[in-house]
């Protein structure tokens, strides 16, 4: 009754021993419930995989979370952001963002609509993603990053990071 929305970070949460949330209960329940890592990993598709095992150990229950996991990091994350962003998200459509990755993935066994969940658990990592498009700008191409100067961040990265682990530990 509230509208709350709720994002379900499994990896931090074991990472924290902050045990298994009922997530499952408050999907069945309505309440929308996305997917997400809470930093912990950038990894989106491990995110994925954590809460699809999670949840099946968790309910012992080797049926549960097949249909609820996808929903809420396919249509329950885009539900979420369309709250906040003007441009509609999750969708390909004129008008859309337009964000979209192209996977480096070559399946062994046919893939389909109604198997797709399945290659993506069982056959799909986070480093499988070859292009980024987002809002129609492409922004990695074959593994190059396009749009910024990759090393350079990356240094200037390490280099706050450094800072910051002394200021945190002394």
């Amino acid at each position: 009754h509230t509208d709350t929305m709720i994002v379900h970070n499994p990896e931090s949460n074991m990472g924290n021993a902050a045990g298994c949330p009922p997530t499952m209960a408050q999907v069945h329940h309505g309440i929308l419930t996305g997917l997400g890592t809470d930093g912990y990993t950038h990894d989106m598709i491990e995110s994925y995989k954590v809460a699809n095992i999670l949840h099946k150990h968790n309910l012992c229950d080797c049926n549960a979370a097949w249909a609820e996991v996808p929903q809420m990091l396919f249509y329950n994350n885009a539900a979420m952001a369309n709250r906040y962003f003007k441009a509609p998200l999750g969708v390909l459509k004129p008008g859309a963002a337009g964000d979209v990755i192209v996977m480096n993935y070559d399946p062994q066994t046919e893939l389909n609509e109604n198997n797709l969940n399945g290659h993506i658990l069982f056959g799909m990592t986070g480093h499988d993603c070859r292009t980024t498009i987002c809002s129609g700008k492409v922004l990695m191409k074959d593994w190059e990053v396009l749009c910024c100067d990759e090393k350079k961040i990356m240094a200037e990265a390490r280099k706050s990071s450094a800072k910051l682990w002394k200021s945190i530990n002394g």
